[in-house]
């Protein structure tokens, strides 16, 4: 996992030729103009989704993903939210990997949370339970990105 402020990205080339393309993506801002739902950057290597008037929810109203194929970049638009992570040895799977979806589910507690505005992202790497859309103040809409870079 990787948080920090978009401005510094470029400290993360070299990972990966698709993490690096995500990075160029990023900087350039043109995430911005996505369109609801899977906005194509290089077909399955690289693409991000932009979810229709996501909400913040409680903590406890939260879930944990993880994945095997993917990594997750959280991008904030407009507005904030927490994202939660908890360290893959200390959750529980309770919906088995599915493959199509690329998507596993956990239950946990989640100890660290991650607070995103427009300035910031966070990086989740294949395996790495996080939980998103966790309010931060009130409970409101948000606009967010979600960046899948193939491993």
């Amino acid at each position: 996992m990787i948080y920090g402020e978009i401005k510094d990205l470029n400290n993360y080339r070299g990972i990966s030729k698709n993490l690096d393309k995500a990075i160029d993506y990023i900087l350039s801002g043109e995430y911005k103009n996505g369109t609801f739902g899977k906005n194509v950057i290089d077909g399955d290597n690289l693409y991000f989704n932009c979810p229709k008037n996501p909400m913040t929810k409680e903590l406890e109203d939260g879930f944990l993903e993880g994945h095997k194929d993917y990594i997750d970049i959280h991008v904030v638009i407009d507005g904030e939210e927490n994202l939660g992570f908890v360290p893959f040895d200390e959750v529980k799977i309770t919906k088995e990997y599915d493959k199509e979806g690329d998507y596993e589910l956990y239950e946990g507690e989640i100890k660290n949370l991650f607070y995103l505005n427009p300035k910031k992202f966070v990086m989740f790497f294949p395996q790495e339970p996080h939980a998103a859309l966790l309010k931060v103040g009130e409970v409101k809409e948000i606009k967010k990105v979600i960046f899948k870079v193939l491993v």
